[in-house]
């Protein structure tokens, strides 16, 4: 059985995310910065009506600001009661991974733990599991960003 997946970069390395958690794609907004915010947090935007933390993902990591490709893209995910936006580069294509992939030993990435690496046809990859991707004291500031209004 195979999985569909939106895949995009983290710093150079190759990341996949189940297209079933993808709410929508957007192009790279200017975004709000929120004073106290950690620095993994890139700001907050209005999108419908709603305000939409942003994660650099490329902080989150450990590799710096993300780039202002044409490429880069925030990807909305479902977080709590509202949305997330993943900001990423190289956000491009869909591409299927097997469902049932073996993880392979990966070291941490950054403060995050971004999801399993796998390989498949195409090389290796990491699967980024949003649920997994916060740890526990920052689920309260991004849930407090997104309440800002």
């Amino acid at each position: 059985k195979m999985m569909l997946v939106l895949s995009f970069q983290i710093g150079h390395e190759p990341v996949g995310l189940d297209i079933r958690l993808v709410r929508e794609v957007v192009p790279r907004v200017k975004l709000r910065p929120l004073s106290g915010g950690a620095e993994w947090l890139a700001g907050v935007f209005v999108y419908r009506g709603r305000v939409i933390p942003v994660v650099d993902l490329h902080r989150l990591a450990g590799h710096g600001e993300c780039p202002t490709h044409l490429s880069s893209r925030i990807i909305l995910v479902p977080h709590g009661d509202g949305l997330l936006g993943l900001l990423a580069t190289q956000v491009a294509d869909l591409r299927e991974v097997p469902d049932d992939a073996p993880a392979l030993p990966s070291p941490a990435t950054g403060t995050a733990d971004l999801g399993r690496v796998i390989a498949d046809g195409l090389g290796v990859l990491r699967l980024l599991e949003p649920e997994r991707l916060l740890p526990p004291t920052a689920r309260a500031l991004v849930a407090a960003a997104g309440a800002a209004r």
